[in-house]
């Protein structure tokens, strides 16, 4: 029996290694896609330094009544947009 050559192989086998290949491609971009998002994501994060939230509501409930922004010197008041630092200190944005 003469040895069986690669371009001797079933169409349906070039059919499963082609397959193969295709999804282990996809599978990798899918991957690189979310990691890249993931890292901009981070990197948006690290570029501001704090946490951006918009205060809804009384200012009592976050423990800004009678506190003032370190920035404007003004008081916090509902529907102001907000910086929050991890230290907790809030000032306007």
């Amino acid at each position: 029996m003469p040895p069986i050559s690669f371009q001797d192989l079933p169409l349906n086998i070039y059919m499963v290694i082609f397959g193969t290949g295709i999804f282990v491609f996809m599978l990798s971009l899918i991957f690189c896609c979310y990691f890249i998002s993931k890292l901009r994501n981070q990197a948006q994060s690290e570029r501001y330094g704090y946490k951006e939230v918009v205060l809804k509501g009384d200012a009592k409930k976050l423990q800004l009544y009678g506190q003032t922004c370190a920035v404007c010197l003004e008081d916090f008041k509902g529907k102001d947009d907000l910086g929050v630092l991890s230290c907790q200190h809030a000032f306007h944005r």
